[in-house]
Parts: structure tokens; C-alpha cells; sequence
């Protein structure tokens, strides 16, 4: 340990005395539901003046030490990697200029990362925009050496300044980071949309990786995995912190699954086989092909099999009945009478999600059907006529099978999730919900403040459960059900479920039952008894889809395992290690 006396407060002592800490923030592979890798991002001591990067590289830069203080900050991400055993990438932020500065040491990262045992294709070379790089050939020199010693190269900040479209195409980075300006509300900007579905174009054709950063919203997390997006880093996912997440957070949707649990939920179940055409076809071709076939409204048109536009009828026929129309368009490119921005979805969209798409797109009105992709390659045609009345069809359907109280899926609903389970031999997990002391609670409070006990029990649900992108429906009265994937952290998202349920749930007692942590109401023999506050029981089951025949043997095996939860007077999750019903002999 340092003595007080000898601490320094300047950049040079902290420098000289290695008190630079790295926090980790993760960078988490959305499709695959794993950690892709951390950012080291690198912090002064606690308290310090220098404690933020702003004031660290603020005066590094005035005293002319970005190249010392860059190398330290190296180091310690390095030297703490290693120590704390971290696996995946570890995305290592450069001054580009600090590789164009003759005076800086060559060599020490490769020595350091053979010293540490840390192999170079785990280290990602992460280049930031905010300074403008002043020699361009050097850098792209400097960043050929790393990659000889199998180091990875990222562009940061792309979009954030004027230099970052010319340094893609002459660095071809294994990565390329989207500005956070152009994420925060992604999945409300239709702008922002085509800036990134453009940029994702273009990084597939270059052999580069997209990583969106600054994601801060769950709604800015589907949008992109819609886009087919899927390296993603922000806050809403992960905060720096001194130990780095070894998994991925329950809450965080992860893998197609969990874009839309059935396929009729997904624009997958309108994709139609459509004939799509090169982008340097002729419009003679065309012509032809609309003529041949009155019903034919578009064609997608496609480069390398990705879609880069759309062709509609009106607008080629328009071309072709003017004079001298055939003459003046027959030979050019599909490129000369195509829509450039036509609705582009990934086929596990969700229908509302693509609903909202389409609805936000001002030539609605022209176009008929929306391209569908598999990966960012054509898939098939999807009609926004067809759309539109799937859409209006299952809200009619979730109208009449909705709890009236809080509109979650009612028995119906329930009952075809587990069956559809069950029938996909599915991996799945089951846990019964119920409220305990809640009759009582309703003698003395009055059905108008159960309902409102109810209304919140099921937002806390839908809000962690539902936000995890797991199936939730009420039952009934205080009983609601939930269907957890194997994939999923069931045991954690119980838990909060019982955690938050225990720190609010005073807030519906009056004072003086708050201040006896409980009330007291007649009991069935007509005397007065003392009730504890309201609780949650909640029984889990995993059910064997070899001996579970319906919904109904799932239902006996999770109201047994809710009986037991239901005999601690207190909240509690009871897991049963029975999968069947015991049949008769």
C-alpha cells in the first residue's frame, strides 16, 4: 500500500505509481446468448480529480502524455484480464495518433500479452474517432503490424465524425461500432433505421462486424436484433464495473426464440416465395415478367442475395407507357426504377414490431409488400395487406381469451402454450403463482383494493417475467402461470419476482396494519385471527414431455408444488423433482 504522504495527485504520479483501474463493460453476442467479449474502459482512483476520462485525457493531451498515459491504460486492462482469468475478446481503446507517434515504444503489447499468456486474437485493437487521424497511410501501416501478430482491429464512434466512412474502407476493421447517437431511440426513428440497416449492408460486404453501442432501452435492443444486429453493448445490457459479467443477465432477450415464441407471432408466417432479380438486370426483364403475370405488384431486388431495393408495378409500367419509354429505359439496370428504401425485416420480426415498421414509413400508402431476410439475406415477400389483418385477427382472438382484469393471457392461452410445448417436445419450465392471506386481505380491504393488489401484481410480472420474454397468463383470481425456456435463469427471475413482491407490497396496508406487519380478520370458524402480510407462493415444475400427455397432468404437478410453496408463511419457490403424473397400475 501506497503511504497517504507519497500519493500524488497529478497524472505523472498516477502514471508513475500504477493507480489507473480498468472497469469491464460487456459486449453480449444477442443471436448466440453468450458474452462476445468486455471493453476495458479506464478510470483515475475513486474520488480522484482525475477520476473520469474527460479530466484523465484532458490533461494527459495538455502535458503531452496521451502516449504514456495510452500504454498505461493498455497494461492495466491487460495485467487485470489476466488476473481475473476473463475469457472472450477484451476491446482495448487506442489514440489512432498515438500509433502515428515516433516516439511511441513499438512492440509492448505483444510482449506483455506473451508475458500474461493471453493469446493476440483476444485482443481487439479499438480505435477512437474523437481526434482526427492526420496520417492515414501510417496508421494503416501501424494497424498491418498488429494484425501480423494476430491482434483484431474495431472502428469506434462510427458516425460521430466526418473521417469515419473513409477510415472503414481504408483500415477494413475486423469491427465496426455505431455511434450511440444513431441507437438511442432506434426503434422510434425511421432515420436512424436506414442509417443503421446501411451501415449493417455495408459491413457484411466488407467482412466486418456491426457492435451497437449505447443501447439504454430493451425497445432499442428488439429493434436491432430485428435488423439482425446481434453484437450489442450499453447500459440497459451491462454497466462498466471492476468484475465483468460472466453470463448473460436473465432479463436480456437472447436467441430467435425469444424475438416471438411461436412462428405465427413472426412475419415468418406471411413470407411468401417470390421471384427476385440481380440489381444489374435489365428493366426490359422486368417489363417482361410483369406483363406475363397481372398479379405480380413487386420485385425485390437483390445484390450478392442481400436486398438493396424494390420494384413496383406502377412505377415500371409508368416508365414504359410514355413515349419513347421503352427505347429510353428498356436497357438500363433495375437500379434506375427500383424504391432504395423498401421495408426490410428479419423473418423472426414480430408482427407488431414490423406493424410499427411499416406504419412509420411515409410511402406506406404505395407499396404492397415488404422484403422479409434470413440473416440479412432474402428470405421472401411478405404482404402488408396481410399483415394488417393477421395482426387485427390475433388481437381479436387475445381480446376474447384476455383475464378482463389484466388483459394477460387467460386460461385458453395458457393451455395452448404448455400443450404446444409438450407436443414440440420442448424443454420447458412451469411455476403456479399464488398469493397467500389474499381472501382475508379481501374481507377486510374490499374486492376494489384486491383488484388494484392484482393489477400490480401482474405489471411486476409482465415486467421482469414478460421482459424476459417468457410467456405469463392469469389464471384467475390471484393465480397467474408462467412458461420459463430451459435457456432461461427461472431460479433468479422467481426470486426477484419474491424480492420485489416483499419490499412493496406494504405500500397497499393502512398505517396501523403496516406498523403490526399484518391485520387481523375473522377466520373461517368466525374468530378473529392475525394474518401476516400478503405473500407469494410459487410452485416450479419441469415437465418430461414423454409422460406429460396435455396440460392438464402439467397442471396437476404445478398445483402440487404451489401447495407446498404455500405452507411457508412467508413468500418462497418450491421446486418439485416430480415430471409426471403417477398413473394407476
Amino acid at each position: 500500500m501506497i503511504p497517504l504522504s507519497c500519493v500524488s495527485n497529478d497524472l505523472t504520479g498516477l502514471l508513475a505509481e500504477g493507480r489507473l483501474r480498468p472497469l469491464f463493460q460487456p459486449i453480449i453476442d444477442i443471436r448466440a446468448g453468450r458474452i462476445l467479449g468486455h471493453e476495458a474502459l479506464i478510470r483515475g482512483p475513486q474520488g480522484h480529480r482525475l477520476e473520469f476520462p474527460a479530466a484523465l485525457f484532458g490533461e494527459a493531451r495538455e502535458l503531452g502524455l496521451l502516449s504514456e498515459l495510452d500504454l498505461a491504460c493498455r497494461q492495466a486492462a491487460l495485467h487485470r484480464y489476466h488476473e481475473l482469468g476473463m475469457n472472450g475478446s477484451l476491446f482495448v481503446n487506442v489514440n489512432p495518433n498515438v500509433l502515428l507517434d515516433r516516439h511511441h515504444p513499438r512492440g509492448c503489447t505483444r510482449r506483455l500479452a506473451e508475458e500474461l499468456g493471453i493469446a493476440p486474437e483476444h485482443i481487439v485493437i479499438e480505435l477512437s474517432e474523437q481526434d482526427a487521424v492526420q496520417d492515414a497511410e501510417g496508421l494503416k501501416q501501424a494497424l498491418k503490424r498488429y494484425r501480423e501478430l494476430g491482434f483484431r482491429i474495431a472502428i469506434d464512434d462510427l458516425g460521430a465524425g466526418y473521417s469515419g466512412l473513409k477510415l472503414w474502407s481504408e483500415l477494413q476493421p475486423d469491427f465496426v461500432k455505431i455511434d450511440r447517437h444513431f441507437i438511442q431511440h432506434l426503434d422510434q426513428d425511421p432515420v436512424k433505421r436506414e442509417f443503421v440497416r446501411s451501415i449493417a449492408a455495408l459491413a457484411r460486404s466488407m467482412d466486418s462486424a456491426v457492435v451497437a453501442e449505447g443501447i439504454e432501452t430493451r425497445a432499442e435492443l428488439e429493434q436491432l436484433q430485428e435488423m439482425g444486429i446481434h453484437y450489442c453493448q450499453g447500459y440497459w445490457l451491462g454497466r462498466p464495473e471492476a468484475s465483468p459479467l460472466s453470463s448473460v443477465p436473465a432479463f436480456v432477450p437472447t436467441g430467435e426464440r425469444h424475438l416471438a415464441r411461436r412462428q405465427q407471432d413472426t412475419v415468418e408466417s406471411l413470407a411468401q416465395t417470390a421471384q427476385a432479380m440481380d440489381v444489374n438486370a435489365r428493366l426490359t426483364d422486368a417489363f417482361e415478367h410483369l406483363l406475363a403475370d397481372s398479379r405480380l405488384h413487386s420485385i425485390p431486388v437483390l445484390a450478392g442475395g442481400m436486398p438493396v431495393g424494390m420494384l413496383h408495378r406502377s412505377r415500371v409500367m409508368e416508365l414504359f407507357s410514355t413515349p419513347f419509354g421503352r427505347a429510353l429505359y428498356a436497357n438500363k439496370p433495375l437500379s434506375r426504377a427500383m424504391d432504395t428504401q423498401p421495408v426490410i425485416v428479419e423473418r423472426h420480426t414480430s408482427l407488431d414490431r414490423a406493424s410499427q415498421l411499416i406504419t412509420d414509413d411515409d410511402n406506406v400508402t404505395a407499396r404492397q409488400h415488404f422484403i422479409i431476410t434470413h440473416n440479412g439475406r432474402y428470405h421472401g415477400l411478405g404482404s402488408v395487406r396481410g399483415l394488417l389483418r393477421t395482426i387485427t385477427e390475433q388481437r381479436l382472438q387475445h381480446a376474447r381469451h384476455a383475464n378482463p382484469l389484466t388483459q394477460l393471457p387467460g386460461n385458453v392461452p395458457i393451455y395452448r402454450e404448455i400443450d404446444e410445448a409438450l407436443h414440440q417436445q420442448r424443454d420447458f419450465y412451469v411455476a403456479y403463482f399464488d398469493l397467500n392471506h389474499f381472501k382475508p386481505y379481501n374481507d377486510v380491504y374490499g374486492y376494489a383494493q384486491g383488484d388494484k393488489v392484482l393489477l400490480w401484481v401482474a405489471q411486476l410480472m409482465q415486467q421482469l417475467i414478460g421482459g424476459a420474454g417468457q410467456f405469463l397468463g392469469h389464471v384467475g383470481g390471484d393465480d397467474f402461470v408462467a412458461v420459463f425456456d430451459a435457456s432461461c435463469n427461472w431460479q433468479r427471475l422467481c426470486n426477484e419476482v419474491i424480492q420485489r413482491f416483499d419490499e412493496e407490497i406494504i405500500g397497499f396496508y393502512r398505517t396501523e396494519d403496516r406498523l403490526r406487519r399484518g391485520m387481523v380478520a375473522p377466520a373461517r370458524n368466525g374468530e378473529l385471527q392475525h394474518y401476516s402480510l400478503l405473500g407469494i407462493a410459487i410452485g416450479v415444475v419441469h415437465p418430461d414431455a414423454q409422460r406429460c400427455h396435455s396440460h392438464e397432468d402439467v397442471a396437476l404437478l404445478a398445483s402440487a408444488a404451489k401447495h407446498d410453496a404455500k405452507q411457508h408463511e412467508r413468500s418462497c419457490c418450491c421446486f418439485s423433482t416430480e415430471r409426471g403424473p403417477r398413473r394407476k397400475p
